[in-house]
């Protein structure tokens, strides 16, 4: 299934790269994620198109009083993986993941939490655009001043890898070992692959829903296939080995081999928004 770059723990959904405070996580769901876990989480789309610039869109109803649901954007040439999420509606219960804020609240309190907009723009019936410089979301405020919809867009254009934010072997081990899913979780992207027993293994759902329930069993699997790890050594160039890897179209991606000895034979790591982060695992 991987054909294209997809752009830690869920409680981190914040990421300062070179100035610019960059939103991930909305409503459960992560920038990036395939385009079927929105469906396998809510059931079939009520509406979907493309636009004329070859984006795509769906849209969910996430309540059934409609008072909240959700659009996923897809980018033209990479439409199997999420580009944008928006949430809109006046639920006023529900956690959205984004800055302690809820639907419905006053604009005021908003301007608080996300200081004052850079610009504003009118959308007639539908109230107000706010938009902030150095960030990847927006905000939309109703004709009666409540926060009616957030949005968070992927915006990475791509950064110089800094090897020195690779995470040390043990390190990975800890946390491919730790017995919280969250934890797992920190260290992989959103598209992760597991290539295990001539099947591939990705998130399915939301990876909210990944962390509480192991929907695809992805934990389960890393736990699996991770034990021993702990008994390689890094220092033996005949059985470990770290390289960079570098193809046409995608961003870099850092390797390690595990030449003899284990199961899994490589790591490889993919940089995006200033953190190195595991986009395959390739066991036996």
């Amino acid at each position: 299934m991987k054909n294209i770059t997809t752009t830690f723990l869920l409680l981190f959904t914040l990421i300062e790269v070179s100035g610019q405070t960059t939103v991930t996580d909305l409503n459960g769901f992560r920038i990036g994620q395939y385009r079927e876990t929105p469906t396998n989480e809510f059931g079939k789309p009520i509406q979907q198109d493309k636009y004329e610039d070859g984006f795509e869109y769906e849209v969910f109803i996430i309540k059934p009083d409609t008072s909240l649901y959700m659009v996923f954007e897809y980018a033209a040439g990479h439409t199997d993986v999420i580009w944008s999420i928006q949430i809109s509606g006046n639920n006023k219960t529900t956690d959205i993941g984004f800055k302690g804020l809820k639907l419905g609240l006053d604009k005021k309190e908003v301007e608080r939490v996300l200081g004052k907009p850079n610009k504003k723009d009118d959308m007639g019936e539908y109230g107000e655009k706010w938009s902030f410089d150095k960030t990847n979301y927006t905000v939309e405020i109703s004709k009666n001043g409540k926060l009616s919809s957030v949005k968070i867009t992927d915006n990475y254009s791509g950064n110089t890898p800094d090897v020195s934010k690779l995470p040390k072997f043990d390190i990975i081990v800890k946390l491919l070992r730790s017995k919280s899913n969250a934890d797992i979780a920190s260290i992989l992207s959103p598209g992760i692959e597991i290539y295990f027993k001539d099947q591939t293994m990705f998130f399915g759902n939301s990876l909210k829903t990944e962390i509480e329930t192991d929907y695809s069993k992805i934990f389960q699997t890393i736990r699996e296939i991770s034990k021993g790890l702990d008994k390689i050594k890094t220092t033996d160039e005949n059985s470990y080995e770290e390289n960079m890897r570098v193809a046409l179209g995608q961003n870099p991606k850092h390797v390690i081999k595990i030449k003899t000895g284990h199961v899994i034979k490589e790591i490889v790591f993919e940089y995006n928004n200033g953190q190195y982060l595991i986009w395959e695992i390739k066991a036996q």
